[in-house]
């Protein structure tokens, strides 16, 4: 099979009840920790992984907000072509791949995903327009921009929008893979959010825990797809951590 075709797979594969159960217990961990020193460690968690260039760098999602918005750039380096991370990437979403991150959680929240561990051919397309489910019981979020390869931005391109209109910041958020040699890419995560409105206390207080549990379930993201990625691509052809 060439490298650039679609796996073909009789069986969905999904994690094994001891990785489901010992990354939750992780996630749990994880989300206390980063919960209790946020106001501290967000300087260093927001960016996470990234470069300072690639933080200063203006990318295809930032043009779907207002030009007054705060990023957070989270990334990884993965051992494995652009065209290989692309196909984990293009089946996200609840009822497609999932989330790949802590499935234990999301499940504790109501979110009733189930995490692939397999390219399935199904989930292979995805096109500006479509919707992508978060939540059984929220509405998807759309795709505004796509290149195959190259990124998947979420957000509405809407620029009539004007502050009073709308109470809640509107926000981006795209996955960004970038190719640094054959076998070889750059995985972002890339969060655009304009400035809070409402200025209600129940309201900034949401604000305030999203943002750490938007890190604490990106991260397991980004090393979820680097060890499925690089398995069978990396140097030793072992899962990574």
């Amino acid at each position: 099979m060439r490298q650039g075709d679609v796996v073909r797979r009789q069986d969905t594969k999904h994690r094994s009840s001891t990785r489901f159960l010992a990354e939750g217990l992780e996630g749990l961990a994880v989300a206390l920790g980063v919960l209790v020193t946020w106001p501290v460690s967000k300087r260093w968690l927001d960016n996470w992984g990234s470069l300072p260039e690639e933080q200063r760098r203006s990318w295809p999602g930032d043009g779907l907000v207002l030009p007054e918005h705060t990023t957070s750039t989270r990334a990884v380096t993965i051992d494995a072509p652009a065209s290989v991370v692309w196909r984990w990437l293009v089946q996200f979403g609840l009822g497609r791949g999932g989330f790949y991150s802590y499935e234990l959680l999301e499940r504790l929240v109501g979110i009733p995903v189930r995490n692939v561990e397999s390219i399935v051919r199904e989930h292979q397309h995805l096109a500006v327009g479509d919707e992508v489910l978060l939540h059984p019981k929220a509405p998807g979020i759309p795709v505004a921009s796509l290149e195959s390869e190259r990124h998947i931005c979420f957000g509405v391109a809407d620029d009539s929008r004007r502050p009073t209109e709308k109470p809640d910041p509107a926000r981006s958020w795209s996955m960004y893979v970038e190719p640094r040699s054959e076998n070889s890419s750059r995985l972002l995560l890339r969060s655009c959010i304009e400035p809070l409105r409402d200025r209600r206390f129940s309201k900034r207080l949401a604000a305030s825990i999203e943002a750490p549990i938007d890190f604490v379930m990106e991260q397991r993201m980004l090393r979820t797809i680097k060890r499925l990625a690089e398995y069978g691509h990396g140097p030793t052809g072992a899962p990574a951590s």
